[in-house]
């Protein structure tokens, strides 16, 4: 697909070329129906004409011709909001640009039970488009949970309710049919999920034989680690997989001196292929200074952005299934963290912005 067909885009110059949708988004107050519409906030400080000018140089960027846009792209503004299981109610210190997308959350429905009897959260679709709205993001990726096992039910329901504007990652077997992917495809799965511990654990050797079963569909890996130690462990296999393959959760990278660690360095040698993502998601996970900043994940985020920013992700981890105590992480002030690994506007854009839209909505 031209990525200028991309369902985003598309949307985008919809939105632009209705005067009367534009005033309305422009109007703090009118955030609901905007909401409801599907469109982004965007900062009313810019005129329209800037705002059509923006656009068209954002496709331009989704085109990956390394252009620049003919004018500052526009910016959306969060608002303030309560979420369920995000702390706190503020908007982000900082703006995002239009097409701002968080690449890492999970949705937990109850009219889907998880059918390893677990309990827990449930963090619906509605419940999302809240935290949408608190932090001005306009796209999504909804990684398929544990919990759920092979069941991609809740997903696809998920991917159908928000449309071309988020994309999946899901769990399935080897075995499964080509059918059964072209079905996932076709509800916008872009990826599936393997975890290198756990409950049901794959080898590293093993990824190959997916990369296989995956490779005509133009889906990507997404590994998580679980362990520090495992990546390390996964290296060789890793070091020749075929296909894109992405690592969750900063790879797991144990604190304090994470910097400094062998999966750190074996990460650095991952980059350095050219096919291996980063998701810039759930800090928590490995630090031990905790909330609110993690600042000591900084150093292991600052050096991902600097070593490959055009294969950096960023993502939420919302509902943040694996924090069972309050108060729940702060998503507002983990997006602000972004600032600082990537203090240039330009680069976050690119994280927020480009890198998914190469990875979910080239197909």
């Amino acid at each position: 697909m031209n990525l200028l067909q991309a369902p985003f885009v598309r949307d985008l110059e919809t939105f632009t070329s209705t005067p009367a949708h534009f005033r309305r988004i422009g109007e703090r107050s009118s955030w609901a129906d905007a909401n409801r519409a599907g469109m982004p906030v965007v900062d009313s400080t810019h005129s329209r004409r800037t705002f059509v000018k923006s656009v068209a140089g954002l496709s331009g960027l989704a085109l990956g011709l390394g252009g620049c846009a003919a004018a500052p792209a526009p910016v959306v503004r969060g608002e303030r909001l309560a979420v369920p299981y995000s702390h706190g109610s503020e908007a982000p210190a900082i703006p995002v640009p239009i097409g701002a997308t968080d690449c890492h959350h999970h949705i937990f429905d109850p009219r889907f039970p998880r059918p390893n009897g677990r309990t827990g959260i449930w963090g619906t679709v509605d419940d999302y488009r809240q935290l949408q709205r608190r932090l001005g993001l306009s796209r999504s990726v909804i990684a398929s949970p544990s919990s759920y096992g092979f069941d991609n039910r809740c997903l696809v329901d998920a991917l159908d309710a928000f449309g071309g504007r988020c994309r999946g990652v899901a769990a399935v077997r080897l075995e499964d049919s080509d059918a059964e992917l072209d079905r996932l495809h076709g509800h916008g799965v872009r990826g599936i999920r393997l975890y290198l511990i756990g409950d049901v654990p794959t080898p590293p050797t093993r990824f190959a034989a997916y990369a296989d079963r995956i490779g005509r569909l133009g889906w990507h890996i997404q590994v998580v680690a679980v362990s520090d130690e495992a990546l390390v462990a996964a290296e060789p296999a890793f070091s020749t997989l075929q296909c894109t393959l992405v690592i969750d959760h900063f790879g797991y990278v144990a604190q304090p001196g994470g910097i400094d660690r062998p999966s750190m360095k074996v990460l650095r040698r991952l980059l350095d292929k050219g096919n291996v993502y980063v998701k810039l998601s759930a800090p928590y996970i490995s630090s031990k200074v905790g909330a609110p900043t993690y600042a000591d994940v900084d150093p292991v985020a600052t050096a991902l952005v600097q070593a490959a920013p055009e294969r950096m992700l960023w993502g939420s981890d919302w509902p943040h299934p694996l924090v069972t105590t309050d108060p729940r992480p702060d998503d507002a002030a983990m997006l602000d963290r972004l600032a600082i690994w990537a203090p240039d506007p330009n680069r976050r854009r690119q994280i927020l912005v480009e890198n998914p839209t190469r990875l979910y909505w080239a197909q």
